[in-house]
């Protein structure tokens, strides 16, 4: 926010676009399957999925716990 002078509003717009523009990357490679092996991608997927957990509305779950406790709980006590 500092470097570009905006506020964070603008700056959660910008990495929620940089975000999306990832994603179209992630599933067009995935499509395609040509240069890069299909394990490695799902290591890809599986990693972005997880870190989209770990950091979505602004939380970050990874170091404050408590906030995927209703997750996990849902998971692995609750399950469908």
């Amino acid at each position: 926010m500092k470097q570009y002078g905006i506020s964070q509003e603008e700056a959660y717009d910008f990495i929620h676009k940089d975000v999306e523009e990832c994603w179209k990357v992630i599933n067009e490679e995935l499509l395609n399957l040509n240069d890069i092996p299909k394990i490695a991608l799902d290591c890809v997927v599986n990693f972005a999925c997880m870190s989209e957990l770990s950091y979505e509305n602004h939380q970050d779950k990874f170091t404050n716990g408590e906030l995927l406790k209703d997750c996990v709980s849902s998971l692995l006590v609750d399950p469908v």
